[in-house]
């Protein structure tokens, strides 16, 4: 790899993932949540700028019906730590088994994720205008 300007993300559990600045015309595009599923497996960050990354990580954007910000991915993250536990070395987080994975997450009136109630919540904690 070339020293560069863009992030490369590794299974690594701080940092937000960065392992090192790379050099790259391919990258893949900010607003999502990146989950290794090698290494320290679990681990997982809100991406807010272009990034390269390794293939232990899977990297994870909202679909059609909702969009991603920074304070639902946060909510969301703390949600896929606490499931971490389920996986390991020997049974890796792959995007197979992530795709069977459910994850709870609040939800409103009609039984569909609630991310406006995300939001606001993590908005509410102390500290989260410096997110």
């Amino acid at each position: 790899m070339v020293a560069g300007n863009t992030n490369f993300l590794g299974a690594i559990s701080n940092n937000n993932g960065v392992r090192e600045k790379i050099f790259t015309d391919y990258y893949w595009q900010p607003n999502c949540i990146t989950v290794n599923y090698n290494g320290s497996v679990g681990e997982a960050f809100y991406q807010k700028e272009p990034f390269w990354a390794s293939d232990d990580v899977n990297v994870l954007y909202a679909k059609d019906f909702w969009t991603l910000n920074q304070y639902i991915a946060m909510f969301i993250i703390t949600v896929i730590k606490a499931n971490k536990y389920r996986f390991g070395y020997g049974r890796k987080w792959t995007m197979e088994k992530m795709k069977e994975t459910i994850i709870k997450l609040p939800s409103d009136i009609n039984g569909k994720p609630d991310f406006e109630y995300m939001e606001k919540y993590i908005k509410s904690l102390p500290y989260s205008d410096r997110i």
